[in-house]
C-alpha cells in the first residue's frame, strides 16, 4: 500500500504537467484554427470587393472634400427690418451669430469696411462632401441719402468691384493655388425689401438700375401688417409691376429716362418651388415676391424644449405672428430656397452672368490699347526720322527725343551711341556738336550706303 502511494505520489506531478502540455498544445491548435478563420474571412471580403468592382455597376470614384459660396445683397430702404431678416434667415438654436446694430448702418461705413456689414455661416453637406460658405451683406437704407442715384451707383460700384477682384485672380500669373481654394467674393443675388402697402416709384427705379449687374428678389417685409386679402392684392400687384414697370421718365433728370421692359428678377425653376414647399401655397406665377414676417423676438418654450427650435414671432394684444409659420410668412419657404434647394441654382447663374461680364470687360479693355500700340508702331518712326535729320550720337537727338517723351506723356528715352556707328554729319548740320568720348579725337567715317538709302527715307 505504501509502495502504491508512493507510486501514486510519483505520478501525480507528472499527469499534471502532461496536462498542461496537452492545453498547451490545445491553444495554439486554437490560434491556428482562429488565424485560418480570420483570413478565410479577409479573403472572402476582399473577393467580395472584386465581384462588387467587377460588377454591373462600375465602381464609384473617391470624392475629395470642396468650398463653394455663395453671397447675397440685402437691399432696401431704412426701417425695413433688413438686419432683422438677416437674423432670422441665418440663426439656429444655440448659434451665436454676430451681426451689427442695424440703427446705425452709414454710407462711410460701407464705402470703407463693407465686411464689417456682412454675416457669415458656413456647413458641411456630408453627402455631396462639400462645405458652403454662406454670406449676407447689409447695405445703409437708401432712405438715408437724398440723392438716390448716389445710393445705387454706391451698390453697383460694389458688384462690379467684387467681378474685378475675381478677375484679377483669374489672371494672376503667380497665384499658385486652384480657383477652387479660393474664397469668392462675387455677388449671387440681390435681397431687395420692399414697404408693404405700396410699391413707390424708386422702388422700381432702384430695382431696375441694380438689376443692371446683379438679379433682384424681391421681398415684402413687416407683411403682418395688412390683412389676408391685402396680402393677396398686393401680391399681385408687386409681380405685374415688376413684369411692366411703365416707370415716366422722371422730371429734371433727362439723363435717366423712363423704364417699360421688365426688371431683372431671379425666377427659381418650378422643380425648386415644389422641393420648398411653395406651390402648396402660392401659384409660381406669383412668386416672388415673397411676403414675411420677421422678429428678434423668439418663443422659449421651443427654444428650450427637448428638441430646440429657433421658432420667432411677433406677439400682438390680439394674437402672435410666427415668423416660420407657412400660413403667416414666406419665410420658411424662403430660407429653405436660399440655403438648401436653390444653391446649385444661384451658382449656376452666377457662372454665366459673370462669364458674359467678362467678355464685356475685356473687349472694353481691348479698345482702350489700340491707340498705345499705334503709338508704339509710330515711335520708332519718329526716332529714326529725328536720327537721320540730327545726326545720330548727337546732343540734338537727346533733346528731340526728350521733347517727343514729354509730349507724348513717355518714359524718359536714353539714347546710347558706340564709336562705329557714328558717321560723319552732313555740312546743314556741322554746326551742331557731335557727342565724343573726352580727349579723343571724333570719329571720322563714310557714311555707309545702305545707311544713306535708310536715311534717304526720311530725307
Amino acid at each position: 500500500m505504501a509502495d502504491e502511494g508512493i507510486a501514486g505520489a510519483d505520478q501525480g506531478p507528472t499527469s499534471s504537467k502532461s496536462d498542461q502540455i496537452h492545453r498547451g498544445a490545445s491553444t495554439e491548435v486554437q490560434a491556428e484554427l482562429d488565424h485560418a478563420y480570420i483570413g478565410q474571412l479577409e479573403e472572402s471580403a476582399a473577393q467580395a470587393n472584386v465581384h462588387k468592382f467587377l460588377g454591373r455597376k462600375r465602381p464609384q470614384p473617391h470624392r475629395n472634400w470642396s468650398q463653394r459660396y455663395v453671397k447675397l445683397l440685402v437691399v432696401g430702404d431704412s426701417g425695413l427690418g433688413k438686419t432683422t431678416l438677416c437674423q432670422c434667415l441665418l440663426s439656429v438654436p444655440g448659434s451665436d451669430l454676430k451681426l451689427h446694430d442695424g440703427t446705425a448702418t452709414s454710407h462711410q461705413q460701407f464705402l470703407e469696411d463693407p465686411e464689417s456689414l456682412c454675416s457669415t455661416v458656413s456647413w458641411d453637406d456630408n453627402t455631396d462632401k462639400v462645405k458652403w460658405v454662406y454670406k449676407v451683406q447689409d447695405t445703409p437704407g437708401y432712405g438715408d441719402n437724398l440723392n438716390i442715384m448716389n445710393s445705387i451707383h454706391l451698390l453697383q460700384q460694389y458688384v462690379e468691384r467684387q467681378n474685378k477682384v475675381w478677375l484679377s485672380v483669374e489672371m494672376d500669373k503667380g497665384r499658385g493655388v486652384d480657383l477652387a481654394d479660393v474664397e469668392d467674393p462675387r455677388v449671387d443675388l440681390c435681397l431687395f425689401c420692399i414697404q408693404a402697402h405700396r410699391l413707390r416709384p424708386v422702388d422700381l427705379r432702384f430695382m431696375a438700375e441694380l438689376g443692371k449687374v446683379v438679379p433682384i428678389l424681391p421681398i415684402v417685409t413687416k407683411s403682418d401688417s395688412m390683412t389676408i386679402r391685402e396680402a393677396a392684392t398686393y401680391r399681385r400687384e408687386v409681380y405685374r409691376k415688376l413684369q411692366n414697370p411703365q416707370l415716366p421718365e422722371p422730371q429734371g433728370s433727362a439723363a435717366l429716362g423712363g423704364i417699360s421692359s421688365a426688371i431683372n428678377v431671379f425666377t427659381f425653376e418650378d422643380a425648386t418651388l415644389e422641393r420648398a414647399g411653395l406651390l402648396q401655397f402660392h401659384q409660381s406665377q406669383t412668386v416672388p415676391p415673397f411676403l414675411v414676417v420677421a422678429s428678434n423676438d423668439l418663443n422659449q418654450e421651443k427654444l428650450e424644449g427637448q428638441e430646440a427650435v429657433f421658432w420667432p414671432e411677433r406677439r400682438y394684444p390680439w394674437g402672435v405672428s410666427e415668423a416660420f409659420n407657412p400660413h403667416h410668412s414666406d419665410l420658411l419657404h424662403l430660407r429653405l430656397l436660399l440655403l438648401k434647394e436653390a444653391c446649385d441654382e444661384l451658382s449656376s447663374a452666377k457662372r454665366t452672368r459673370y462669364t458674359q461680364w467678362r467678355q464685356r470687360e475685356l473687349a472694353k479693355r481691348m479698345r482702350r490699347r489700340p491707340g498705345r500700340r499705334l503709338l508704339g508702331l509710330l515711335l520708332p518712326v519718329l526716332a529714326g526720322f529725328v536720327i537721320a535729320k540730327t545726326g545720330f550720337g548727337s546732343r540734338s537727338t537727346a533733346r528731340a527725343l526728350d521733347d517727343v517723351s514729354h509730349t507724348l506723356h513717355l518714359p524718359k528715352i536714353t539714347v546710347t551711341s558706340r564709336n562705329d556707328d557714328v558717321a560723319v554729319e552732313d555740312t546743314k548740320h556741322s554746326s551742331i556738336p557731335s557727342v565724343t568720348q573726352p580727349d579723343m579725337e571724333p570719329a571720322k567715317k563714310e557714311v555707309r550706303p545702305r545707311d544713306k538709302k535708310f536715311m534717304g527715307i526720311f530725307l
